[in-house]
């Protein structure tokens, strides 16, 4: 008697549960689908569609939407690596509306990747079809973790990036190529969409910033200090811990890198190492001295001068 009763419990929710997913924008298939997603079958009818999005948990709109043709070129999509290889769990059955866990590159850059990051076993996963693991330059988790970016993200500040916020999710192209996000050309863009004051041209720190790098080219005209360019000043701080990201001459006279962090620094400038660097240390000194012993100099002449002129009035009167 229990069992029919129970039975019936389920049935009527299953009545009930029907239009329920429907409203929330799932529709169970009428028969069981047993071949995994691919990616045309993500995209044909949902998130190729370039207006496709969701809602995130405080009701705002997610773009949900990929470009299938510009994924397909991108160091990823070129690889043969499909959307459940990062998005485990994906089930034609059931899509659950709040969405998948949150990808963690770590699973395939790190050095040694742990199989207890999400995606799960994933180099072993694609290895099982011939896809290669990452090259050893691009296998940099662990060092990244020492990146201030990374240690904002360690303690949780919501607005620290991860690591599509500075490659994005989808488009990943080697830095070399022009469309790429990190390329140099376009790191301006990429950092401002955080950093909008540094890299605003009307900010005073940014200008200040930007005004006291264009004066380095007179210190080695042989290279060129953009001041588009982030990375040239900030160095493993703001990518993977690198020592010398862009192969100019900066780490010779400065710290970079995860020694960066622990150096002496201001706002605008990274301090040289004074242990290696004496000569760029006492130029330094050099300039502030004259800095402000020139200020000094224009004030206490100008008191002189008044001084002066009353001393010389005083004398006629």
């Amino acid at each position: 008697m229990r069992f029919k009763y129970a039975l019936l419990v389920l049935c009527l929710l299953a009545v009930f549960a029907a239009p329920a997913f429907a409203e929330l924008g799932f529709i169970a298939p009428a028969e069981k689908i047993e071949e995994p997603y691919t990616n045309d079958k993500c995209l044909e009818k949902c998130h190729g569609l370039p207006t496709f999005e969701g809602r995130g948990e405080s009701g705002e709109a997610l773009n949900l939407s990929v470009d299938l043709s510009r994924y397909m070129a991108s160091v990823h999509g070129a690889a043969g690596i499909m959307c459940i290889d990062c998005h485990q769990g994906a089930d034609p059955n059931f899509h659950p509306r709040e969405g998948f866990t949150d990808v963690d590159c770590r699973a395939c850059h790190n050095e040694e990747p742990s199989e207890a990051i999400f995606p799960f076993g994933a180099l072993k996963v694609l290895g099982e079809r011939d896809i290669k693991p990452p090259p050893k330059d691009a296998r940099n988790g662990e060092q990244w973790l020492k990146s201030k970016h990374a240690k904002a993200w360690l303690s949780g500040n919501p607005k620290a990036p991860f690591c599509n916020d500075c490659h994005t999710e989808h488009y990943i192209m080697r830095p070399e190529d022009s469309s790429s996000s990190v390329n140099m050309a376009n790191l301006g863009e990429t950092c401002g969409d955080c950093h909008e004051g540094q890299a605003s041209e009307v900010d005073a720190g940014g200008f200040l910033a930007r005004f006291r790098l264009a004066g380095h080219s007179k210190g080695d005209l042989r290279n060129e200090y953009s001041v588009t360019v982030c990375l040239s000043c900030h160095q493993g701080e703001a990518a993977h811990g690198e020592t010398n990201i862009t192969g100019q001459v900066c780490p010779s006279c400065h710290d970079s890198g995860e020694e960066a962090s622990h150096s002496q620094a201001t706002r605008f400038h990274i301090m040289p190492a004074s242990m290696e660097q004496p000569f760029a240390v006492f130029v330094r000194w050099l300039y502030n001295i004259a800095f402000w012993g020139g200020i000094a100099a224009l004030i206490l002449g100008a008191a002189f001068l008044w001084l002066s002129a009353r001393f010389t009035r005083g004398e006629e009167e």
